[in-house]
Protein backbone atom coordinates (compact mmCIF):
# COMPACT_ATOMS: atom_id res chain seq x y z
CA UNK A 1 0.00 0.00 0.00
CA UNK A 2 1.66 2.51 -1.25
CA UNK A 3 -0.68 5.24 -3.25
CA UNK A 4 -1.22 8.50 -0.84
CA UNK A 5 -4.77 8.16 -1.13
CA UNK A 6 -4.57 4.88 0.67
CA UNK A 7 -2.50 5.85 3.24
CA UNK A 8 -5.04 9.07 4.14
CA UNK A 9 -8.04 6.61 3.55
CA UNK A 10 -6.28 4.14 6.45
CA UNK A 11 -5.06 6.74 8.53
CA UNK A 12 -8.62 8.77 8.88
CA UNK A 13 -10.55 5.23 9.80
CA UNK A 14 -7.72 4.99 12.93
CA UNK A 15 -8.53 8.39 13.68
CA UNK A 16 -12.18 8.37 13.85
CA UNK A 17 -12.11 11.18 11.48
CA UNK A 18 -14.65 12.14 8.44
CA UNK A 19 -12.80 13.81 5.16
CA UNK A 20 -14.48 17.00 5.99
CA UNK A 21 -12.98 16.80 9.46
CA UNK A 22 -9.66 16.10 7.89
CA UNK A 23 -10.27 18.99 5.28
CA UNK A 24 -11.69 21.20 8.06
CA UNK A 25 -8.56 19.99 10.41
CA UNK A 26 -5.64 20.81 7.81
CA UNK A 27 -7.21 23.64 6.63
CA UNK A 28 -8.04 22.19 2.90
CA UNK A 29 -11.25 22.23 1.26
CA UNK A 30 -12.79 19.63 0.73
CA UNK A 31 -13.25 19.71 -2.94
CA UNK A 32 -9.07 19.70 -2.83
CA UNK A 33 -9.06 16.33 -0.45
CA UNK A 34 -11.32 14.79 -2.97
CA UNK A 35 -8.90 15.58 -5.58
CA UNK A 36 -6.21 14.35 -3.76
CA UNK A 37 -7.91 11.22 -3.02
CA UNK A 38 -9.18 10.80 -6.49
CA UNK A 39 -6.75 11.96 -8.92
CA UNK A 40 -3.30 12.48 -6.55
CA UNK A 41 -3.20 15.48 -7.09
CA UNK A 42 -1.25 17.47 -3.71
CA UNK A 43 0.70 20.23 -3.26
CA UNK A 44 3.46 19.53 -0.92
CA UNK A 45 2.37 21.81 1.33
CA UNK A 46 -1.16 20.02 1.40
CA UNK A 47 -0.03 17.12 2.23
CA UNK A 48 1.96 18.50 4.82
CA UNK A 49 -1.28 19.98 6.63
CA UNK A 50 -2.95 16.70 6.13
CA UNK A 51 0.16 15.13 7.59
CA UNK A 52 0.33 17.20 10.64
CA UNK A 53 -3.21 16.58 11.27
CA UNK A 54 -2.36 12.93 11.37
CA UNK A 55 0.49 13.46 13.02
CA UNK A 56 2.46 11.36 10.65
CA UNK A 57 5.48 12.75 8.42
CA UNK A 58 5.06 13.46 4.62
CA UNK A 59 7.43 11.04 3.84
CA UNK A 60 4.76 8.50 5.08
CA UNK A 61 2.02 9.81 2.66
CA UNK A 62 4.20 9.44 -0.23
CA UNK A 63 5.00 5.80 0.23
CA UNK A 64 9.12 6.47 1.09
CA UNK A 65 8.87 5.16 3.99
CA UNK A 66 6.81 2.98 5.74
CA UNK A 67 7.52 4.54 9.02
CA UNK A 68 4.41 6.60 9.80
CA UNK A 69 6.11 8.66 12.39
CA UNK A 70 9.71 9.48 12.81
CA UNK A 71 11.49 11.63 15.04
CA UNK A 72 13.91 13.73 13.27
CA UNK A 73 17.28 11.61 14.43
CA UNK A 74 15.26 8.48 12.97
CA UNK A 75 14.77 10.39 9.76
CA UNK A 76 17.97 11.24 9.20
CA UNK A 77 19.07 7.78 9.80
CA UNK A 78 16.36 6.85 7.49
CA UNK A 79 18.55 8.47 4.68
CA UNK A 80 16.54 12.29 4.68
CA UNK A 81 17.88 14.85 4.40
CA UNK A 82 16.73 18.63 4.08
CA UNK A 83 18.69 21.32 2.65
CA UNK A 84 17.94 24.93 0.83
CA UNK A 85 17.79 24.84 -2.58
CA UNK A 86 20.75 27.33 -2.86
CA UNK A 87 23.06 24.77 -1.35
CA UNK A 88 21.84 22.00 -3.36
CA UNK A 89 22.75 24.36 -6.14
CA UNK A 90 26.17 25.54 -4.91
CA UNK A 91 27.14 22.00 -4.40
CA UNK A 92 26.25 21.22 -8.21
CA UNK A 93 28.33 23.81 -9.24
CA UNK A 94 31.51 22.42 -7.49
CA UNK A 95 30.64 18.79 -8.43
CA UNK A 96 30.67 20.45 -12.03
CA UNK A 97 33.83 22.49 -11.34
CA UNK A 98 35.94 19.25 -10.06
CA UNK A 99 34.07 17.44 -12.81
CA UNK A 100 36.07 19.71 -15.37
CA UNK A 101 39.28 19.70 -13.55
CA UNK A 102 39.54 15.82 -13.90
CA UNK A 103 38.99 15.93 -17.46
CA UNK A 104 41.55 18.52 -17.79
CA UNK A 105 44.43 16.87 -15.72
CA UNK A 106 42.90 13.49 -17.94
CA UNK A 107 43.04 15.26 -20.99
CA UNK A 108 46.67 16.79 -20.01
CA UNK A 109 48.36 13.51 -19.09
Amino acid sequence: MKRIEDRIRVLIVERGLTLLQLANQSNITEATLHAILNRNDAKYSQLKRIADTLNVRVAYLTGETDIPSMSVVQESEAGYVALKADDVIAMQKQIIELQNRLLQYNHNQ
